[in-house]
């Protein structure tokens, strides 16, 4: 029976106890502006940070509304706006990693990043096939047990990875913007998380929305999710998903089942769906950091597909499960140990 996508889903389950602690992924976020003078100065120096450490961090870049004029920060300033006056940043440019570190140097990132998370993301996104809506999904797992000292929010932004403009679009010269924020979804409030978890929960957020018709370049939307703690600020874990599927998908869920067995497992497990109409396929399993670590294209395919597949040599972890067929497309979980 197919299955609709539901605009917010928020399904916790008792899962499996994982791992006991999780690799950290850290999130800078950096205020900076097209007319901005120092930032012209500064954010060269930050992008070679950020591209050095790029398995360790991520950064996105705030376009604020002041000194001058700034196209990007006029597409989306509402949102830009809410995450400004979050952190009461009032000059640029300005950052925070991870909700609190206002100093942004190889070491501190070094340090954060060895700091354990009490959480894994796995964060998806994929393309309808008009291309003018986007498909967001982020499984969330507690490794640890862990009580919010406020709300605990997800966040999930859309960012465009390079934006190149002929003629500066401000007053300070810069032509190249690096992971500029587009679009929060469902907005720059986020979805509200449970306060305490246990090991092995799980909650799995689906998002859809209209992608903007100020994007650029649609093939350098980007997104990032994490998990934040309004009473402290700090950010309890990141996950990046760089690429989009872009085969088209109109729902996520499909009318044919896929299954997915043992799980969680060793990392070996049995992968089986069935088509009854011949079709093209794509079989995927994507990790927390939305590289795909396996793939696999069926072409015409129909009847039962049956196959065991080996991700070991990744690692332990959560992961997603992905098979598309250019129009639905299904995603499974599976932890491994």
């Amino acid at each position: 029976m197919k299955k609709t996508f539901i605009l917010v889903s928020a399904l916790t389950i008792a899962g499996h106890a994982t791992k006991a602690q999780s690799q950290r992924f850290c999130i800078v976020e950096h205020y900076t502006q097209a007319s901005c003078g120092p930032c012209a100065q500064a954010n060269p120096g930050f992008q070679t940070l950020m591209t050095s450490n790029a398995s360790k961090v991520i950064g996105i870049r705030y376009q604020v509304s002041w000194p001058g004029t700034d196209p990007m920060n006029a597409q989306d300033a509402s949102e830009i706006a809410t995450r400004t006056n979050y952190y009461s940043i009032n000059g640029v440019p300005d950052e925070y990693m991870d909700g609190t570190i206002n100093n942004v140097t190889s070491s501190t990132i070094n340090t954060e990043y060895a700091v354990v998370s009490p959480y894994t993301i796995t964060l998806h996104h994929s393309f309808n096939a008009a291309n003018d809506s986007i498909f967001i999904s982020a499984v969330i797992t507690a490794t640890q047990a862990f009580t919010a000292t406020g709300a605990l929010k997800l966040q999930v932004a859309m960012l465009e990875k390079q934006i190149t403009f002929t003629n500066a679009p401000g007053s300070n010269g810069e032509k190249v913007f690096y992971n500029v924020l587009r679009k929060m979804y469902p907005n720059a409030s986020g979805t509200t998380l449970p306060g305490t978890w246990t090991v092995g929960q799980s909650q799995t957020v689906t998002l859809k929305g209209k992608i903007p018709t100020y994007i650029y370049q649609k093939s350098q939307i980007a997104t990032v999710a994490w998990i934040q703690d309004d009473g402290n600020k700090k950010i309890k874990q990141a996950a990046y998903s760089p690429t989009a599927n872009t085969t088209g998908i109109d729902e996520v869920n499909i009318d044919y089942s896929a299954v997915a067995y043992p799980n969680p497992s060793n990392g070996v497990f049995n992968a089986s769906f069935e088509s009854s109409k011949p079709d093209n396929y794509s079989v995927k399993i994507i990790n927390t950091l939305g590289q795909v670590v396996y793939q696999e294209a069926l072409s015409n395919f129909s009847g039962i597909y049956s196959k065991q597949i080996d991700i070991s040599a990744h690692g332990s972890g959560v992961y997603l499960f992905v098979i598309s067929n250019g129009k639905n497309e299904s995603i499974k979980k599976l932890i491994t140990y």
